[in-house]
């Protein structure tokens, strides 16, 4: 596999750009993430990381916006997501949406089997840190369910398709000896790992995963089989071959692209992803710098450089309720007037701090924690739609390269287990597809934003018009109205009453308010009879007013 090798020293050498700014995140905003570059692998885990950061505002903006994007998102107890078909008429028939149901209930089990919503946090945390996510999914057939690895971003090495999506992945990982033979048949491992499986389990082994268009021009048609992609698992080690080669582990393929890079944000004529980490760098390194000046600062205050007599060397006591004896009244010890003050105010660095918890919109998660008076649960929802419309830009992509491409696997996945609802015949005789819509509680806001805006100006015009202009009220459909409205803030259908239910409600109020008209009319009737002194006339008004009165 010379060819493979390589392709990914190529990938690397694209990747080593990047990887100067990544550092400096993982310096001073995502300290988890420090070990950035390929060299730094076999560097000791579980040690003190961010030793050179002086200020912790842009890590506890990354924490906010990672826990809200999940919360509003994708959050387990929500209903995140519903199914259509991308063809409208076929929403209207009533087998299509019991099928499109049952869909949905598959899915969420789905997800609730796997380690899904467990992992999103080390997804979103990438992405929102480095810029570049990469989630991978695979079947774990013992278990009946999807099994999700959030990529460390050292690991992948990537490359784009002419749309600009991302069709080649490859990854350069590490596995214990107890895992390789695991994962691997042990007849395509190296007697190193497999000697190591048996003496020393966790010691490490490298590996390299590679996912390319199976046409690709540079490998030709690997094999015969129909698969999209090709998948090749390689030990890099060279002791792995007689020749000295690397070792291939594994062969396989992918009707669907197995892995989710998620760019938080990409300039067209680039790879990689930005993320707010890295838009924020000059305020993040201004605040650090800050914050190291301060602690300087208030160093020098508390325990400034001191003038001592040379008699004293090695005999000062400058501890709590230390004692220095001298004869010489002159012989005293004096601090050094250094003429420091705390250089910075707290409203230049209060500023900075809120220009890096902006690249993060960590206000639209803290809208009522930080609302300077006590609000309202509409005015409340009202400002986080307006916030919401700012986040749209960052939405679309974790919905398209992120969101939706895992829901693809996992729905590959679960339809060829039989896990999946079968269609019914008018889907199979149609080219439609299933299109997944995202209904958390930001999409919502989203959506009230530009749903109810337009309906409140509008009836808040027609409202002040009617005064001159009573008629003009007709215009407005009021059933349309209200499913609209309700539609807009996702409102439960099972909630609603259906048009037969509303003309049944509206029929017993009709006849309730006709009651209602009956007894006065006759009340007034009864005040009005005892007026009348003669007997009333055979057929004359008189005797139907005593009729209904009962005289």
């Amino acid at each position: 596999m010379n060819e493979i090798s390589l392709r990914m020293k190529q990938l690397e050498e694209v990747k080593e750009d990047y990887l100067g700014l990544w550092e400096y995140i993982g310096r001073y905003v995502n300290s988890r993430r420090e070990l950035i570059r390929d060299s730094q692998k076999w560097d000791k885990k579980g040690q003190y990381r961010g030793k050179r950061s002086y200020s912790g505002v842009a890590n506890a903006a990354l924490n906010i916006w990672v826990d809200g994007m999940q919360g509003f998102m994708v959050a387990k107890n929500l209903t995140w997501f519903v199914s259509v078909m991308d063809d409208w008429r076929l929403n209207e028939i009533d087998e299509v949406r019991v099928f499109l149901q049952e869909y949905d209930k598959a899915m969420y089990a789905a997800f609730k089997r796997s380690n899904f919503y467990s992992i999103l946090s080390e997804w979103f945390r990438d992405a929102g840190s480095i810029g570049t996510a990469a989630l991978y999914t695979e079947e774990d057939i013992a278990n009946g369910t999807e099994v999700h690895i959030p990529i460390h971003p050292r690991e992948i090495f990537i490359s784009e398709n002419k749309y600009g999506e991302v069709d080649t992945l490859f990854r350069k990982f590490q596995l214990t000896a107890r895992q390789a033979v695991q994962k691997f048949e042990e007849g395509k491992l190296s007697q190193a790992i497999i000697d190591n499986s048996k003496q020393h389990p966790e010691k490490n082994h490298e590996f390299v995963h590679a996912v390319f268009p199976n046409d690709e021009p540079m490998f030709g048609k690997l094999d015969s089989t129909n698969k999209k992609f090709k998948s090749v698992y390689m030990e890099t080690s060279k002791e792995s071959n007689s020749d000295g080669s690397e070792k291939t582990a594994r062969e396989g393929g992918f009707d669907i692209f197995p892995y989710a890079v998620w760019r938080y944000r990409k300039n067209s004529d680039e790879i990689y992803g930005y993320s707010p980490a890295a838009e924020a760098m000059a305020e993040i390194l201004s605040l650090n710098q800050i914050g190291k000046s301060l602690l300087r600062a208030a160093q020098m205050s508390v325990a400034s450089p001191l003038n001592v007599p040379e008699h004293m060397r090695g005999n000062v006591q400058m501890q709590p309720d230390g004692y220095n004896y001298f004869d010489n009244p002159k012989d005293i010890i004096t601090p050094i007037n250094t003429g420091i003050t705390f250089p910075i105010g707290v409203d230049r660095e209060e500023k900075i701090e809120r220009l890096i918890e902006d690249k993060w919109r960590v206000e639209f998660f803290l809208v009522y924690a930080r609302a300077e008076r006590e609000m309202t649960a509409t005015e409340v929802m009202e400002r986080q739609s307006e916030k919401a419309v700012l986040m749209g830009p960052q939405v679309d992509r974790l919905i398209s390269e992120g969101l939706s491409k895992v829901f693809d696997i996992v729905s590959d996945i679960e339809d060829r287990a039989g896990r999946l609802p079968s269609p019914p015949p008018v889907l199979l005789e149609s080219s439609s597809n299933i299109e997944i819509q995202f209904t958390g509680p930001l999409a919502q806001a989203q959506k009230r934003m530009f749903a109810l805006q337009p309906i409140r100006v509008g009836l808040n015009e027609i409202s002040q018009a009617s005064v001159l202009f009573p008629n003009i009220t007709d215009r407005i459909n009021e059933k349309k109205l209200s499913e609209t409205i309700l539609d807009s803030t996702d409102f439960p259908q099972v909630l609603m009453n259906s048009d037969e239910e509303v003309d049944a409600i509206r029929e017993a109020r009709a006849q309730a308010e006709a009651q209602r008209l009956a007894m006065e009319t006759a009340g007034q009737m009864a005040d009005a009879y005892p007026k009348i002194k003669d007997a009333p006339e055979e057929g004359s008004p008189a005797e139907a007013i005593a009729e209904a009165i009962g005289v």
